[in-house]
């Protein structure tokens, strides 16, 4: 047999076994993960009173206090959310790619899964949701790089990734009006204030107030910057995984690898956008 066909054997067999370059999947796994992994807005959430108790009182204030309650017993349920998609495309990665490493911490965090939180627009099926994505997980870990690995976790993954990314949005919208409220009840705090400050020694005071008001208005703007940008990239980790989805039996394609590579350096760019907003 001559030294073309030997090739051209070789070739086949490895075509026949499922073995592919797979390096924009894994691309793209690895920044939704890195994406995903981002829990600040998640953070800022939970502390919101602590923010706002400063200019609340009476009725307003008991009211901004049982919120704060509810918020801190839902913070860990909503981490797991983020930590679900993060982990299935930390394993996508691995299934795509040659390094292995475990991820039983992060499976271990996310036993016994989550609870409803109907009012932030988080309701049973995003708990199944992420219930799926764990299972699915929890299978495929352990699975050799191959490209049948990779198509039938994306296939078992995409129903319950897609309906998890959009609670992550649910989220995202309900954090953005939280922002709005707390805002609007600053700002109405300094405008209701600092009409009494009209006196001559009162001078100081309304300089300091002005500066500080400009500050939380500042602060504000860079915060729903941030929410714009979370969406941007919950979509993009969604239309890339349906791409994958729906081209999961040409993987080797050069339109399914050119578009997933697309995805993977617009979900980078978005990253490093929203980091880049600081407060």
């Amino acid at each position: 047999m001559n030294a073309g066909k030997i090739a051209s054997v070789i070739l086949l067999t490895l075509s026949l076994l499922g073995c592919a370059n797979l390096d924009e999947v894994r691309e793209y796994a690895t920044e939704s993960a890195k994406f995903s992994a981002y829990t600040e807005l998640t953070t800022r959430f939970r502390d919101t009173y602590e923010r706002e108790q400063p200019y609340l009182s009476g009725e307003p204030a008991q009211h901004a206090q049982e919120n704060d309650r509810r918020r801190k017993a839902a913070y860990n349920d909503l981490l797991k959310i983020h930590r679900g998609v993060a982990l299935y495309m930390q394993t996508l990665a691995i299934l795509a790619g040659e390094d292995t490493f475990s991820l039983s911490g992060e499976i271990d965090s996310l036993a016994g899964g989550i609870k409803a939180y109907p009012d932030l627009g988080i309701d049973a099926k995003h708990v199944d949701a992420l219930a799926g994505i764990t299972n699915t997980v929890t299978k495929w870990i352990s699975a050799s790089r191959q490209q049948n690995a990779v198509r039938n976790m994306v296939r078992e993954g995409h129903e319950p990734l897609q309906t998890t990314l959009d609670g992550m949005n649910s989220l995202i919208r309900y954090y953005r009006k939280t922002n709005e409220n707390e805002h609007k009840t600053v700002l109405g705090f300094f405008e209701v204030e600092m009409l009494f400050l009209d006196a001559p020694e009162d001078k100081l005071l309304e300089a300091l107030a002005r500066a500080h008001l400009q500050n939380k208005v500042r602060e504000y703007s860079q915060a729903q910057q941030k929410y714009d940008n979370a969406e941007q990239g919950i979509m993009r980790i969604a239309e890339g995984h349906r791409k994958l989805f729906e081209g999961i039996d040409k993987l080797s394609s050069a339109e399914i690898r050119s578009a997933i590579s697309k995805f993977a350096k617009d979900i980078k760019s978005v990253r490093q956008n929203l980091q880049y907003v600081h407060e």
